[in-house]
């Protein structure tokens, strides 16, 4: 029986001032440990997974929170004396599983989780009954409290609540800190939607092929007579410079006339050019319908806001209730005891991403077949102006196109491949001409790159509106920087802030002007881009005059187990490379030659850490090879690594014993297909093996 004491403070602390700071303390526990803690560490942790974004994750888990510590705060305080102190104890005993099971408890099922393929739950009978012990001491612990600590144990269950709320914002500080530059998710992409449509009226077409280099021009001439006639009213530039060297680097310049220089990450850059008071902005002010059918990873969140083949599929109806349902299904599984997990299970249809699965990629052969198939452009008069940007392969090896525009499996000739881009284009400008719209459009042919030297000088082939007779050559000095300025002049006469600066009609064929080229280039840890100038023809790459090198970080930092590190555009995976790395393309880095090595000294490894599990995500394999790899001198990978490897990429396990004291792991990746003597060739010279896009470590 409770002495008059007891009783005394019972009916103290039954006042709604009492209870209510209680509740509100262990439903703050519950809350956060479940409802706020638990998804955004599952989020971190998965992040290479999962189709949502962080942001995104973040603001429900907040409102779910918000509302639901009300609702349970309130549901536990309105309730009195014994009522109370049982609902109380309860929460917390509820609360301290969740967090004793999600941070201490859990085992590594083997699989199942994510891959769609079913846990032998019978097989862990003993771990179940540990488990379901521990569950049922986390249970008992409060009452025990309340039994036997009559006086005190609401000030146990307050200060354990805030204590065990503030250990866990400490962790997910942490670690949200440490990912903090990997927690953008693109949940948008480019789409195929309305490619072929057109105005009825005026049309601005801009055809952006890959790789394409002004002297394959004479090849074209060669191959079609009616070459000329067929681009009637164009002039041909042979003097054009390129923005930037590599796609990652030039699609998005020439486009935005907006330069990348590593000032920021690759992701930062993409989103300020794509934000507000842009060429595309202003053209969706003056109701022009634009569409750029190029690859998603050229623009930021903030396209879709002008560009109107570019949606996010997180503003699809239904895909925040995706969302929701799968993080916290993941939580449940996760933080469950071991005997309820099966309830929670994931498999990959849960996880499905809202993707439209008609993004657009480049693929030349099928962007004809469905032209062809759609039975030609088809023409709106829903909208007074339209512009169309189409980025195709262009002469991007490897060559697949034959003469009539369809792919071949067993691969074609840089000639036929050119020939069959320009039979896709010569056909779509025949249709502009029979349906009356050619006159009255603006036409340019063009590429990001040229394919020599150092790919700085790509065809460019104009036709202003309203001129269809004859064909001209020019050699005016322009610049693929000139782009953003001519589409901003189809509706303002004012375009002096953007790229350039100046449209591609603003030059005499024997006007001089300096114009800027950049290179994308490097290897290993090396990654910059090199800043040129010149005054001179844009074939003559003797004169172009080195003026800058913008690089990456060179500084090597301790590699934070669990981190995933990129080899493409940002390069935060590359300050470990010290032999075989070629430079970046923008999207992945190819290893080239015999060997590679990579040194990474790693921030901590846990004491009970037996392995450490090494991943790399491969992009492609342009050779495949037999690859020996070593940790520290000894093996730990023996195996063919060819194309089967780029969906699953590839992984080893390094024993942490191989790490010495000085936590440095120096991987040695030796190809045993490429001959030796490569090493006597410049490294950029090499055979390419394979291409990585990304690169983690981490313990179970």
């Amino acid at each position: 029986m409770p002495c008059e004491k007891e009783i005394e403070m019972e009916n103290k602390y039954d006042k709604f001032g009492h209870r209510l700071l209680l509740s509100l303390s262990v439903s703050a526990f519950f809350v956060y440990t479940f409802l706020l803690y638990a998804p955004l560490k599952l989020y971190i942790e998965n992040k290479d997974v999962l189709w949502f974004n962080f942001d995104a994750t973040l603001t429900v888990s907040l409102i779910i929170s918000a509302i639901a510590l009300v609702i349970i705060t309130l549901f536990v305080a309105i309730p009195k004396r014994f009522i109370h102190a049982g609902l109380s104890c309860l929460l917390f005993a509820l609360a301290l599983g969740l967090f004793i099971q999600g941070n201490f408890l859990n085992i590594n099922y083997g699989s199942g989780v994510f891959d769609g393929s079913e846990i032998a739950w019978k097989d862990y009978t003993t771990y179940g009954a540990i488990n379901s012990a521990v569950w049922a001491a986390c249970l008992a612990m409060p009452f025990a409290f309340y039994m036997v600590f009559r006086t005190q144990w609401r000030k146990i269950l307050i200060f354990s609540s805030l204590g065990l709320v503030l250990v866990q914002v400490v962790i997910l500080s942490s670690i949200t800190m440490q990912n903090a530059g990997q927690l953008d998710k693109i949940t948008y992409e480019s789409t195929r939607s309305g490619i072929y449509e057109l105005s009825d009226d005026d049309n601005t077409l801009v055809f952006v092929l890959d790789s394409f280099d002004e002297s394959y021009l004479d090849k074209i001439k060669e191959d079609f007579p009616n070459y000329e006639k067929q681009l009637s009213g164009f002039v041909e530039y042979d003097n054009a410079l390129a923005s930037g060297s590599g796609a990652s680097v030039a699609l998005p310049s020439l486009l935005t006339g907006e330069i990348y220089t590593k000032q920021t990450s690759y992701n930062s850059y993409l989103k300020s050019i794509w934000g507000d008071n842009t060429v595309y902005s202003l053209l969706s002010e003056n109701g022009v319908d634009t569409r750029i059918y190029a690859q998603t990873e050229y623009f930021g969140p903030h396209a879709k806001d002008d560009i109107k083949n570019i949606i996010d599929y997180m503003d699809t109806s239904g895909a925040y209730a995706s969302m929701t349902k799968t993080i916290y299904k993941y939580a449940a599984y996760t933080y469950a005891p071991h005997y309820l997990k099966q309830y929670f299970w994931l498999d990959l249809d849960t996880i499905s991403t809202y993707k439209s699965k008609n993004a657009y990629s480049l693929n030349d052969a099928k962007f004809y077949s469905d032209y062809v198939r759609a039975e030609g452009f088809t023409y709106s008069d829903t909208y007074d102006k339209a512009v169309r940007i189409y980025n195709l392969d262009g002469a991007r090896s490897p060559y697949t196109l034959t003469k009539n525009t369809i792919k071949s499996i067993n691969g074609t000739t840089l000639d036929e491949q050119i020939y069959g881009c320009f039979n896709c284009l010569f056909t779509m400008l025949d249709d502009l001409k029979e349906n009356g719209v050619y006159d009255n459009s603006t036409i340019i042919i063009t590429a990001n790159i040229g394919n020599k030297d150092l790919t700085q000088h790509p065809l460019l082939l104009v036709k202003e509106k309203s001129k269809t007779e004859g064909y001209e050559i020019s050699h005016a000095p322009l610049s693929l920087f000139d782009l953003a300025p001519t589409l901003v002049s189809t509706v303002s006469e004012d375009y002096s802030e953007f790229g350039s600066g100046k449209t591609f009609f603003d030059f005499e064929s024997d006007a001089k002007r300096t114009r800027y080229f950049y290179l994308n280039t490097g290897e290993n840890a090396d990654t910059r881009i090199v800043q040129y100038s010149t005054r001179s023809d844009a074939d003559d790459v003797e004169n172009l005059r080195h003026l800058n090198s913008f690089y990456s970080s060179t500084q090597v930092t301790d590699y934070r187990l669990g981190t995933s590190l990129t080899f493409a555009m940002d390069a935060t995976a590359n300050m470990y490379c010290v032999e075989g790395f070629c430079s970046t393309t923008g999207w992945r880095t190819p290893l080239a030659g015999p060997q590679a090595q990579m040194v990474i000294p790693i921030a901590s490894i846990p004491n009970d850490a037996q392995d450490i599990h090494v991943y790399f995500e491969i992009h492609s394999v342009d050779k495949a090879s037999g690859c020996i790899i070593y940790a520290n001198g000894r093996q730990v990978y023996s195996g063919k690594i060819d194309k089967s490897l780029v969906s699953e990429g590839l992984n080893f396990t390094v024993p942490s014993s191989l790490i010495g004291n000085n936590n440095e792991l120096t991987l040695s990746f030796d190809f045993t297909d490429i001959d030796n003597a490569e090493f006597d060739l410049d490294q950029n010279k090499r055979t390419k093996t394979v291409s990585f896009k990304s690169f983690k470590m981490y313990t179970q």
